[in-house]
């Protein structure tokens, strides 16, 4: 009902607002306050009526006030000139003071009209119509003021007509008219009047107060509406991500945000007025068929994984949510798409090595159980190299089968590297051995229909390196040119020599990861002066252009389909060449090959690492050894080979059994050796409870990982020496005597007997 009300209200508003002439538009503007253009309806109407009456009155009143003045002077009643010029007066003073309060203004022309209504019925009686002004004054009060004005305006007519009663039934009045039984007659008209004047003025202020509620909650909803609509405006213009407003039917899109635009790369111009399908900005037209079908059931779509094409035609990853909304009672579409596709990729490379973690750990796992295999052939084979004479014909066979067992050792190490459970440790190394083995290997993998070709040269110096890493540096990189050459076939080929940056030709210098087939870039090679191994690596096939020769060093960054590359190959190459000291270079054109450099800084007056013939001389000694290994062989084998080197050996299989031995007589061990992977209790928690028994027990740990901080952890603990899986004779022999030496001489022993326990008698 009261909403009713409210549009009557408006609708009364514009049809007169069409209605009035334009001079009296002009009149409200130019009398009425600034404010009242801002204001809510009632305001204005409340404005507007009492500007209506006092112009009515300014203009109009003359027409009544005239005549009555004549009359009243003609009959010398000044009382009536006085209030009738007051009344004229108070109409005009209100219509030229707009910039007084509404309130003080209504209240004014109220009072004014009760005034001259009481005035009226005191020096007139009923000819002088005053009850007509009473009832107009309440009833301005009711509409101009409020429901509590109109009350009292109510109270001050029965007031009023109450003191008329008693002043004709004391003062009797000596009115123009007098008629019978006016006692009576008036208050029988008072009556009738105060129930005509309490209905119409309740009525218009009981209406007009509804109204005024009712247009405050319509103010503050409407107050709501533009804040909520202002706050979407810059959630819709300010969000990163791209909004996009269509059409449910065709999707013609209606308005997309500034994400959009960022995301997606067309300009508003280019996008509104357009359908999806003209944009081709769906990779999928499977997913725009789903999304339709989910709004048609659900009327939301929540976190649909959709894939999407930018304007340059680049394909991305989204998270799209929408929903159906009425649009000028037309269904459109609500799209919010998140870009993920950094994400997304981010998740793969993340899943790429996580795979390769697992495969780091199966690795380290075939590793060390490779190394307890191992272990008894190397050792048996060494021992029985010193036991059969050179001249057997049997010697060169076991010598054989010990060389075998080395590079199987080599190969140990290797799988330890990739798994990063062995650190690298930098040698005197020769580059040639290496090269031949990874022919050797890559004759074996690689099809026949493409060949491989070499040219080492054999007097190229000796580089610091660890050969595990060499190895890689050379596997990676032939790997890489096999996957150039596999689908149309070429050569491969590689290449060793001397390279002296001394008097390196400024003219082949290239930039470093911006190789250029020409030679004409003038970026100097990061290398300092001397000597270096260059290892060329080259082939025939599709060769790269510049974008992806940028590229190829970067963690993850590969061209190959999936399950042929991880993009980790060539950025592991680089970080090895620079933690050696040396540079790479790439040389390559599209259609022509590609050529890898590598230079490697040489030694200077370095010995061969490889010796002529396996040793024959060994350290040895006479103290008590405590050996503990949980594998059976290797126990034999140690055992076997201490003895061989003068020893004696208690042998334990588990650490607890160790532990009760050493704590059945601690002082008769001289040194414990034990492997530090032993279930149950580690060699850290076996050498832990060692020490409290006896602090000063040196201890050695065989182990088949390496990791320099936990190597340093437990040398921080008391261990005093390391042996890699699989012992030899020769480290086991050095390594037991250095540590047994070291600790005589901190003890301080006589060196009569420290002799003896270094060679002792046989």
């Amino acid at each position: 009902m009261i909403a009713d009300h409210i549009n009557l209200l408006s609708i009364t508003e514009d049809l007169i607002s069409e209605k009035y002439p334009q001079w009296f538009s002009n009149l409200e503007y130019r009398f009425l306050p600034s404010y009242v253009w801002r204001s809510n309806l009632l305001t204005r109407w409340r404005e507007r009526i009492l500007f209506v009456i006092c112009f009515t009155t300014s203009v109009f009143g003359p027409l009544a006030l005239i005549p009555s003045l004549i009359l009243a002077y003609t009959e010398q009643r000044w009382d009536v000139i006085i209030l009738d010029s007051f009344s004229y007066t108070m109409a005009v003073a209100i219509l030229l003071s707009p910039r007084v309060p509404l309130n003080i203004r209504a209240w004014s022309i109220c009072l004014t009209l009760y005034l001259l209504g009481v005035g009226l019925l005191f020096m007139l009686g009923s000819l002088g119509a005053g009850y007509i002004w009473l009832f107009g004054a309440s009833v301005m009060a009711g509409a101009l003021i409020g429901l509590r004005a109109s009350f009292f305006a109510l109270m001050m007519n029965l007031f009023a007509l109450t003191a008329v009663a008693v002043f004709i039934a004391v003062g009797h009045p000596d009115w123009p008219v007098s008629p019978a039984n006016p006692i009576e007659k008036w208050l029988i008209m008072a009556v009738n009047f105060m129930l005509l004047n309490t209905i119409v003025t309740l009525t218009i202020a009981v209406m007009l107060s509804g109204l005024q509620r009712a247009l405050s909650k319509e103010q503050k909803l409407s107050n709501g509406l533009r804040q909520s609509e202002e706050r979407f405006k810059a959630a819709f213009h300010t969000s990163p991500d791209a909004i996009n407003i269509s059409r449910f039917s065709d999707g013609l899109c209606v308005d997309v945000n500034d994400g959009f635009t960022k995301i997606m790369g067309y300009s508003r111009d280019e996008v509104i007025g357009h359908p999806s399908r003209y944009l081709n900005t769906g990779d999928d037209s499977e997913d725009r068929w789903q999304l339709v079908q989910e709004l048609s059931a659900k009327g939301t779509v929540n976190n649909m994984e959709i894939r999407f094409r930018a304007k340059d035609d680049q394909v991305g990853t989204g998270l799209m949510s929408a929903s159906v909304l009425d649009y000028n009672g037309v269904p459109h579409i609500l799209s919010v798409i998140r870009d993920i596709t950094v994400f997304k990729e981010t998740e793969k490379k993340l899943q790429q090595s996580q795979k390769i973690e697992s495969i780091g750990s199966l690795a380290g796992g075939i590793a060390h159980d490779l190394n307890n295999i191992l272990f008894p052939i190397s050792g048996l084979s060494e021992m029985l190299l010193d036991d059969i004479p050179p001249d057997n014909p049997a010697h060169e066979r076991i010598e054989q089968i010990y060389k075998s067992a080395q590079r199987g050792g080599d190969l140990v190490k290797q799988i330890l590297a990739f798994s990063r459970q062995s650190n690298p440790r930098k040698l005197p190394i020769r580059i040639q051995p290496i090269l031949k083995e990874v022919l050797k290997l890559a004759r074996a993998t690689i099809p026949m229909n493409i060949k491989i070709t070499s040219h080492i040269q054999a007097n190229c110096g000796m580089i610091s390196a660890d050969p595990t890493q060499v190895h890689q540096i050379m596997m990676n990189l032939i790997t890489n040119a096999y996957h150039a050459v596999e689908q149309t076939g070429g050569t491969i080929h590689i290449e060793l020599k001397e390279t002296d940056m001394a008097s390196f030709d400024e003219k082949e210098e290239v930039p470093f990861h911006a190789m250029t087939p020409d030679g004409t870039s003038g970026c100097p090679l990061r290398l300092l002066t001397g000597k270096y191994a260059c290892i060329t690596l080259s082939d025939t096939g599709t060769g790269m252009d510049q974008t992806l020769i940028n590229k190829i060093f970067e963690p993850y960054f590969t061209t190959k389909e999936l399950g042929k590359g991880t993009g980790l190959g060539l950025s592991v190459v680089h970080g090895i060449v620079k933690e050696h000291g040396g540079d790479i270079r790439v040389y390559s054109e599209v259609g022509r090959g590609t050529v890898f450099n590598v230079y490697l800084p040489l030694l200077e007056d370095a010995g061969d690492s490889k010796t002529a013939g396996i040793p024959r001389k060994y350290p040895t000694g006479c103290e008590s050894i405590l050996l503990v290994d949980d594998e059976e062989s290797i126990v034999q084998i140690e055992q076997m080979m201490l003895e061989k080197l003068g020893y004696r050996v208690t042998a334990r299989t588990s650490s607890p059994d160790a532990l009760d031995a050493f704590r059945a007589d601690p002082s008769i061990f001289d040194l414990v050796i034990s492997d530090r992977g032993m279930p149950n209790m580690t060699g850290e928690q076996l050498a832990g409870e060692l020490f409290s028994i006896r602090p000063d027990i040196p201890i050695i740990f065989c182990t088949g990982f390496s990791d320099e901080n936990d190597e340093q952890g437990a040398k921080d603990m008391g261990i005093k020496g390391f042996l890699m899986k699989p012992v030899v004779l020769t480290d086991l022999a050095a390594m037991v005597r250095k540590v047994l030496d070291d600790v005589a001489d901190s003890a301080t022993l006589p060196p009569i007997e420290r002799t003896l326990r270094r060679d002792p008698p046989l």
